[in-house]
């Protein structure tokens, strides 16, 4: 089981950095990350970073703590119409933006991901209509 605290939100319409962007925004409000971390992650989208999208329905967008990370967090926005991520053939409809303060936070934070596709509740979440409903889904994992 994870202990990781999670905020969210449901967008609508989107582009990728758009998303990467809340997403972001997530993480400064819970004092994750400060606003130059948000840039360090849209840079890696917009690089067009392989490990940004690690399997159909999810992307990961993230970047070094030394871009400005406090703590490690999750943020999460889920995507009413999924759209490619980052140049990638996947459609994404979670994007999942985390800060890691060491190699083991960062493994913490993808094997949280990994569980969220082990356990299948992409979809689920994309239904998710309250953060109270994302985080009973999320407790599953």
């Amino acid at each position: 089981r994870h202990t990781i605290s999670v905020s969210a939100f449901l967008l609508n319409r989107s582009s990728d950095l758009a998303a990467v962007g809340i997403g972001g925004e997530l993480l400064v409000a819970q004092g994750c990350v400060e606003e130059s971390y948000i840039d360090g992650m849209i840079q890696n989208v917009s690089q067009h970073r392989v490990d940004v999208v690690i399997a159909e329905g999810i992307a990961i967008p993230h970047t070094r703590y030394e871009d400005g990370a406090f703590r490690a967090g999750i943020s999460l926005v889920t995507l009413k119409t999924p759209l490619s991520f980052s140049g990638s053939k996947e459609m994404v409809k979670v994007v999942l933006c985390f800060s890691a303060m060491n190699v083991q936070d960062y493994w913490h934070m993808v094997s949280f991901a990994l569980d969220l596709i082990e356990y299948g509740v992409l979809d689920r979440l994309t239904e998710a209509k309250t953060l109270e409903e994302v985080k009973s889904i999320v407790a599953l994992c």
